[in-house]
């Protein structure tokens, strides 16, 4: 390999077995050859690290790391950036897969623009084993060409440096949190300690909110080059029991602290403190749109109130307020109307042509 490696790729392993090969081949293949390709064992109780250490063990342009104990994908990639060597950063899931000049377009647009944080769209699948486990193959009528973020670039630009303006875009959805699809400068990454925080759930929500933050250039760029699997882990909102939901509560209430420790250290927000309450409000938002809303419709409050580990949560968060909130959280939830159509339907093509019948754009992406 060249020394100078342009583009460092983290992948987090965890029972990647039927999945990794392919996604790694795939960056093996890229037509940006001065890549590497950082793999971070995560105790995958599978023979993930066997295979790999069998099929990449002699190539040069491929890293196999291993976590001391199994910490989540966020402490994987923390792991990754800390070895990696590239001038870029990029974060693929091991069951995803990135089109062949992917990074090759990525990179030079990096390079020309100057971006600290360079941000892409992508195309989704949702899970079928039907359709195999090679993404690189999949007929383009398999694709769906998601627009994550409000209005995706048509051309490349750099966003407005102001952070007023940045904040409203992002919180109208302009940019989505996201991690794949983006190359990140290592050395910004550095330079301003931004890394993963220990969560279970949304650990990328902090990460890409506090790029967008402090990145000096942010660029968005049109194309879609990244296949994202709805992996079987993402359909959670069938999870209809009450340790999930402690889990979604505790990320929740983590979250928002965590959120909050990000924009204490931006002047604009102690000017700003409304914006601070926005910004929590919104990654709370979504899980529970996402989650948290589902889970709690299929239980029982009756259940839930009687649930120790649920009322710890809220102590531990709340103190003296536990049982006031609390209740409030369980009037507010007990007062959302069912969904016209069961949620669980997100894991079909109709459910996501429908997204993009209604947002006006193409559905089939050109591999």
């Amino acid at each position: 390999m060249n020394e100078q490696i342009k583009v460092s790729v983290i992948i987090p392993m965890y029972n990647a077995r039927d999945y990794i090969t392919h996604c790694v081949d795939a960056l093996l293949e890229q037509t940006l050859e001065d890549i590497e390709i950082i793999i971070i064992n995560d105790c995958s109780p599978d023979d993930s690290l066997a295979l790999c250490e069998e099929r990449y063990g002699d190539n040069e342009r491929v890293v196999l790391l291993s976590q001391p104990k199994n910490m989540g994908p966020g402490a994987a990639r923390n792991a990754g950036i800390e070895r990696a060597r590239g001038e870029y950063i990029s974060f693929v899931d091991s069951d995803d897969a990135i089109l062949k000049d992917a990074f090759r377009q990525m990179y030079d647009e990096a390079k020309q623009t100057d971006a600290d944080v360079l941000h892409i769209g992508g195309a989704l699948i949702p899970f079928d084993k039907e359709l195999g486990n090679d993404l690189s193959v999949l007929p383009d009528d398999k694709l769906i060409k998601i627009l994550l973020d409000g209005d995706a670039a048509t051309e490349t630009r750099t966003i407005s440096a102001d952070i007023k303006e940045r904040l409203d875009a992002w919180l109208n959805h302009a940019y989505h949190w996201n991690i794949w699809s983006k190359l990140f400068r290592r050395t910004f990454l550095l330079e301003y300690g931004i890394r993963f925080v220990d969560l279970s759930l949304a650990e990328d929500q902090n990460f890409a909110f506090h790029c967008l933050i402090c990145a000096d250039s942010y660029v968005q760029m049109p194309g879609f080059f990244y296949i994202y699997r709805i992996a079987v882990e993402s359909l959670s909102r069938g999870k209809m029991n009450l340790a999930f939901l402690a889990r979604l509560l505790r990320t929740a209430f983590s979250l928002s602290d965590c959120m909050e420790k990000t924009m204490a250290d931006q002047p604009f927000f102690a000017g700003h403190p409304d914006y601070m309450e926005k910004v929590k409000a919104f990654c709370i938002g979504f899980l529970e749109h996402e989650y948290i809303e589902d889970c709690y419709r299929g239980l029982n409050r009756t259940e839930i109130e009687a649930d120790e580990t649920i009322q710890t949560i809220f102590r531990d968060h709340f103190g003296a307020n536990a049982a006031y909130i609390a209740k409030q959280f369980y009037d507010a939830h007990d007062a959302i109307p069912a969904p016209e159509e069961e949620s669980g339907d997100m894991n079909t093509y109709e459910f996501w042509e429908k997204i993009v019948e209604e947002r006006g754009i193409h559905s089939v992406i050109q591999v």
